[in-house]
C-alpha cells in the first residue's frame, strides 16, 4: 500500500491489517449487512483481535498510541467497502477518545486489553443535533446518579459494551456532564430498531433510559 495518509511505521501496519479485514471480512458481506440489517460482527471480532480496537488508546493502557490521522485512515479504507461498519468502528474511536482524555486507568484498560466496544449517546429527541445542550437528566440517589433520558439513533445500540452519555449536569458548571456508562445496565431499554434507506448495518436504533444507576 502507497503511504498517502503519510502514517509512521506502525500506523502503515494497522491500515494494512484494516485493508485485509476489508477485503477478507467487510467487502463479502457489506451487501447483506444493508439488506438485513445486520450489525458487522465478525468484523468488529477481528478488529478486536488483531489490535484495532484499541488503535487509539495510549500504550500506557495496553493501547497503540495512534492518532487522529491514523483512526480516520482505517474508517476510509472500511467505509469503501461498507459505510455502516466504518461508522461502527468510527463511533468507537470517538468514545475511546473521550475515554483516553477523561477516564480512569481501569476504564481504559477495559478498552485498550479487554477490547470493549465504545459509542457515542449524544443524539436526543428533545435537543436534536446540539449535542452540548442535552435534556437528558442526572440527578443525585442514594444508590448512586440516576439517568433518564430518550435518546435518538445510536451508532452500535445494545451491541456496544459501552455508552458515552451526555446529561445536563448534576452539580457541575457548564451545559453538559459527559458518563461512561456500561451498556447492560438495569434500565436500559431500546424501543425500535432502525429501519432507514441506507447504513441498516450499523444498530442504530433510539435507547430509553429509566433511571439508569452510575455508581
Amino acid at each position: 500500500m502507497t503511504n498517502g495518509w503519510k502514517l509512521d511505521d506502525a500506523g502503515q501496519e494497522l491500515l494494512a491489517i484494516a485493508d485485509q479485514i476489508a477485503v477478507e471480512l467487510v467487502r463479502p458481506a457489506a451487501e447483506r449487512l444493508d439488506k438485513e440489517a445486520l450489525f458487522p460482527q465478525e468484523t468488529i471480532d477481528a478488529m478486536r483481535s488483531r489490535g484495532l480496537l484499541r488503535l487509539v488508546s495510549s500504550p500506557d493502557v495496553g493501547g497503540h498510541g495512534q492518532g487522529l490521522r491514523t483512526a480516520v485512515a482505517v474508517c476510509e479504507r472500511l467505509a469503501r467497502e461498507c459505510a455502516s461498519t466504518a461508522m461502527v468502528v468510527k463511533m468507537h474511536y470517538c468514545g475511546t477518545a473521550v475515554i483516553e482524555q477523561h477516564g480512569n486507568d481501569e476504564l481504559r484498560r477495559s478498552i485498550a486489553e479487554a477490547g470493549q466496544l465504545t459509542t457515542l449517546a449524544f443524539s436526543e429527541y428533545g435537543s436534536r443535533s446540539h449535542f452540548w445542550i442535552p435534556v437528558s437528566t442526572a440527578e443525585r440517589t442514594a444508590g448512586g446518579i440516576a439517568l433518564n433520558a430518550s435518546k435518538q439513533l445510536i451508532t452500535s445500540a445494545g451491541r456496544a459494551d459501552i455508552y458515552i452519555w451526555s446529561s445536563r449536569p448534576v452539580e457541575a458548571d457548564g451545559l453538559s456532564t459527559i458518563w461512561a456508562v456500561p451498556a447492560d445496565a438495569d434500565g436500559f431499554t431500546i424501543p425500535a430498531p432502525y429501519d432507514g434507506l441506507g447504513l441498516r448495518g450499523n444498530s442504530s436504533a433510539p435507547i430509553k433510559a429509566h433511571n439508569v444507576l452510575v455508581p
